[in-house]
């Protein structure tokens, strides 16, 4: 039989195990000590390249969470972790959740924070709860005003829960903060709002369901915005056009203004024509019911250029459209002078954008891509029939310096796209999407005031997606091409969508007339056209092929 295990001797030799590595750190650190790094390069110093490990930017830390990695420092040696733990500014924001806040908030002595719980959008509760050591821990914060960037996008009852703890409750004069960010969704915020000023507050963004009781003096409040995002409903009391006019004449320095409110009062306005100065305006995104929102519109007074327009309009008829918005449409596009440059236009389905310096790639080596520094962008959420919308289109382009217009995407009727496009001679790429006809849409030489122009003498692209054939089928798009290519000019022809078949004698003649052909196409199974008739088995090796 084997020998016998001595328990004694196993337990007395494990002792010394640890001991020894025990003394093995003890070596580490004593080496680690007399490193030129830990030796040279002060304690303060050696923080500050942590920090812009943390903040590579020099900025505000992200507002959702760490990049993977962040403090992987604290484990190189003891020292550096000693470091870094006594580095208030690491710890400036503790997390996204309240577990992370309850383990690092100890760390960042009174350094301003960041307060960031959940992400947009998420209205889970939390790990754990706002236990009281946590809870102390924020009103020391409000206390000393060391809050940073708040942005809480939780259960609404935890949210409320902090708003609660960062408000104060005694009965002293409104105090000031040194918040610089705030981002709230789903809490009624009317106290903690009533309570404080924010004169560095320069992010403001009230997602869905926030509630603030009295938008009389919210201007006051908050003077130094340069981003405000609203998002309105009848979950609160929504601010009336002269409130929302009075929160941006106190905040003049606003370069982004983004306002959803489908619920603003529909009033008469506060009496005045002076129109807000908003000098660095950049973005202005604009959503909601059409009245109050144009009200409101036609009293900002834009810088000479901006970098977009954006307007969703509901509760109108399309004569608010062309008499109303298409004038303003037309003076912001005089004012800024990009719109005398290349331009492109995407329109359908109620959709229109007018976009700056477009560059385009041939959608047959990759998709469409614009290069834009300026837009109009102008979205009518109502049912029209397509006559109404080629009629709004017709209005939109009206207004529009076709001259410089390079780039054309539209769904409308093909017995539009002659006049649309009369007015636009430096169209390199067109892009046509349901037209009704081939023949009406392409055809050069029908009688009427366009018979004798050259129409398109710059095209270089030209795609059709989803084109609705009648009795004529594809032929006619043949004397088209010969017409477009007897100047010299090379085009590049992509048809997309779901469409009838096309028989391989009309993809013949074209081919011949086209620098490139891309089919994309779900082909009917049936082919009723007798021009250039084919056999079922050429139909049935034609569907989905591409040809070049």
């Amino acid at each position: 039989m084997g020998h016998e295990i001595n328990i004694d001797h196993i337990l007395d030799l494990e002792k010394q195990i640890e001991e020894g590595a025990g003394d093995i750190i003890k070596l580490k650190r004593a080496r680690n000590s007399l490193l030129n790094i830990s030796t040279i390069v002060p304690p303060e110093i050696l923080g500050s390249i942590f920090r812009w490990n943390v903040i590579p930017d020099g900025g505000l830390p992200p507002f959702d969470a760490y990049p993977e990695g962040t403090y992987n420092f604290l484990l190189v040696c003891h020292r550096w972790f000693e470091v870094a733990s006594h580095t208030p500014e690491l710890w400036g924001f503790w997390g996204n959740t309240l577990k992370k806040w309850s383990r690092w908030y100890k760390r960042s002595g009174t350094t301003p924070v960041d307060l960031v719980l959940g992400r947009r959008g998420d209205t889970r509760g939390s790990d754990i709860s706002l236990d009281g050591p946590l809870r102390d821990a924020l009103r020391e914060r409000t206390a000393c005003d060391a809050i940073r960037s708040l942005h809480l996008w939780s259960a609404r009852s935890r949210v409320t829960s902090i708003l609660s703890t960062l408000t104060p409750v005694d009965d002293e004069d409104v105090r000031c903060s040194s918040i610089e960010s705030i981002s709230l969704q789903y809490v009624n915020a009317s106290r903690f709002f009533t309570r404080y000023r924010f004169p560095k507050l320069w992010y403001l963004d009230f997602s869905t369901g926030v509630k603030i009781s009295s938008w009389e003096d919210f201007g006051l409040r908050t003077t130094a915005l340069t981003t405000l995002s609203l998002v309105l409903n009848n979950a609160s009391p929504v601010p009336t056009t002269p409130q929302l006019l009075s929160i941006l004449t106190f905040n003049p320095r606003l370069q982004s203004l983004t306002l959803s409110g489908h619920m603003i009062p529909c009033d008469n306005g506060d009496g005045s024509t002076v129109p807000v100065p908003l000098r660095y305006l950049k973005n202005l995104t604009l959503s909601g019911d059409f009245h109050p929102l144009f009200r409101l519109l036609r009293r900002l007074d834009h810088p000479k250029t901006m970098d977009g327009i954006m307007l969703t309009m509901l509760h109108c008829t399309v004569e608010d459209i062309l008499g109303t918005l298409g004038p303003y449409m037309q003076d912001y596009i005089q004012r800024d002078g990009r719109f005398r440059d290349e331009l492109g236009i995407h329109h359908t389905s109620c959709f229109t954008s007018i976009s700056t310096d477009v560059s385009i790639i041939s959608s047959v080596t990759g998709p469409i891509q614009k290069v834009t520094f300026a837009t109009f962008i102008a979205i009518l959420q109502n049912e029209l029939s397509p006559a109404a919308e080629s009629k709004l289109c017709i209005d939109f382009v009206a207004h529009i310096p076709g001259e410089h217009v390079v780039y054309f995407c539209g769904g409308v009727r093909a017995d539009a796209v002659g006049r649309i496009v009369a007015g636009m001679p430096k169209i390199r790429e067109l892009h046509l999407t349901g037209a009704l006809s081939v023949y009406g849409l392409l055809h050069p030489g029908l009688g009427g005031p366009l018979a004798n122009n050259r129409l398109l003498p710059s095209l270089q692209r030209l795609r059709l997606e989803n084109i609705m054939l009648n009795e004529d089928a594809w032929s006619p798009i043949i004397p088209y091409l010969a017409y477009q290519t007897s100047g010299g000019q090379r085009i590049s022809l992509t048809i997309s969508g779901r469409s009838q078949h096309i028989c391989k004698g009309v993809l013949r003649k074209i081919t011949d007339l086209v620098e490139e052909l891309v089919l994309e196409l779900t082909l009917d199974e049936d082919c009723p056209f007798t021009f250039g008739g084919c056999s079922a088995s050429e139909r049935k090796n034609d569907g989905g092929a591409i040809w070049r």
